[in-house]
């Protein structure tokens, strides 16, 4: 068993100076998430994210696999009990619709977004899509779209690199 930690450290900013967060997590829920190295540390993950964010930020939830599911609307992190109890009630079983999931998580993002705060999608995956519908450019575009508007993605890779983590989707993503 590899384990590897790396750290980034970016620019220190006081509290006071750090703008209002505005996060929509969308998880990959399908069956290929379902090891211990994806979906259980992508969930611990995202709490342990809930530790640095400000009671008046926001966050949101929406799984996708065979189907898109919205579990949380837009809920201040003040809220931190009802936010953990849907990030722990996530389990893995299905397809992958990652299209129909994109376009969940930022209908959620667009219904909080706020001008001037930081409007963001947080896309947790292993990088395994059957995209759906939509080709993996009009896919592309829609993000292109979204961060024009200032609603940004990060994408958050589970998995390891020896055949269960498909880092070039994630890539792909993150650069739109």
């Amino acid at each position: 068993r590899l384990a590897v930690r790396i750290g980034v450290q970016g620019k220190r900013l006081d509290e006071s100076s750090r703008r209002t967060c505005h996060l929509t997590f969308l998880v990959d829920v399908s069956g290929s998430m379902n090891f211990y190295n994806k979906l259980p540390l992508a969930k611990q993950a995202l709490i342990g994210l809930l530790d640095n964010l400000r009671p008046d930020d926001t966050v949101s939830l929406c799984t996708y696999a065979g189907r898109t599911q919205k579990l949380l609307a837009p809920t201040p992190v003040s809220d931190k009990t009802r936010i953990v109890q849907a990030i722990e009630s996530l389990g893995a079983g299905g397809g992958t619709a990652m299209s129909s999931g994109i376009d969940t998580a930022y209908r959620l993002a667009d219904s909080a977004f706020v001008p001037g705060d930081v409007n963001r999608v947080i896309v947790c995956s292993d990088g395994d899509a059957n995209v759906g519908p939509s080709t993996h450019e009009e896919i592309l575009k829609r993000i292109k779209g979204y961060a024009d508007r200032n609603i940004t993605l990060t994408t958050l890779g589970f998995g390891t690199m020896n055949g269960n983590y498909k880092d070039e989707m994630m890539e792909r993503l993150a650069d739109a």
